[in-house]
């Protein structure tokens, strides 16, 4: 959060951030169940996208947050992450359900998210409500992407990538193959960016 925060705001962003929490702590709830019934794994796609697609959507505001000054965050990985995933839940998810459904990329990519995100607005309800922090719940805010990173980013290239091949428009499948193209460069930079606060926050 920024240094200088009136109580409004830090009531909006607090509010912002246990609403968050709770949305991607049931889409996570739901993927674990799913995990432990296989049964329930082709229905995933029908029960959780309308969800995951609006609670991803929700986020945007966060660009905003950080344009303004509003919170630390800063803008361009901000933006790049969130970018990446809005086009991920409408232009890939949403828009080929045949391609998303049918993939175990689906429920794997949404793991990583929903575990990533409920640690991550968790850890700044915390801050925000003026408590102290819980050891565990730092090191896991800035432990879990080690692991939860590639397996997101690899759910979502994959996804991408059987979206090109099912496609008939073109111009569509050029978009994703330069999309696709980005993943490389894009990924090298959130994980050093998060490596680096990793290490400035946990050394503290």
């Amino acid at each position: 959060m920024a240094p200088s925060q009136s109580p409004a705001a830090k009531t909006y962003l607090l509010l912002y951030n246990a609403i968050s929490a709770l949305l991607w702590l049931r889409i996570l709830l739901t993927v674990l169940t799913a995990y432990f019934n296989s049964n329930s794994l082709p229905t995933l796609y029908t029960a959780l996208e309308p969800q995951a697609r609006w609670t991803q959507t929700l986020a945007v505001v966060e660009i905003l947050h950080a344009a303004t000054g509003l919170t630390r965050s800063p803008v361009f990985q901000t933006f790049t992450q969130i970018f990446a995933r809005s086009v991920q839940v409408w232009a890939i998810n949403y828009a080929f359900p045949s391609v998303t459904a049918s993939s175990i990329a689906y429920p794997a990519m949404l793991f990583a998210w929903s575990i990533a995100d409920t640690v991550r607005y968790s850890y700044f309800v915390v801050l925000l409500a003026g408590l102290d922090v819980p050891g565990l719940l730092k090191w896991l805010r800035y432990s879990l992407f080690i692991a939860l990173y590639p397996i997101g980013i690899t759910a979502e290239w994959w996804l991408m990538y059987r979206a090109t091949s099912v496609t008939s428009s073109s111009l569509v499948a050029g978009i994703f193959y330069f999309f696709l193209g980005l993943y490389a460069p894009g990924s090298i930079m959130m994980y050093s960016y998060m490596l680096k606060q990793r290490r400035k926050t946990l050394a503290k």
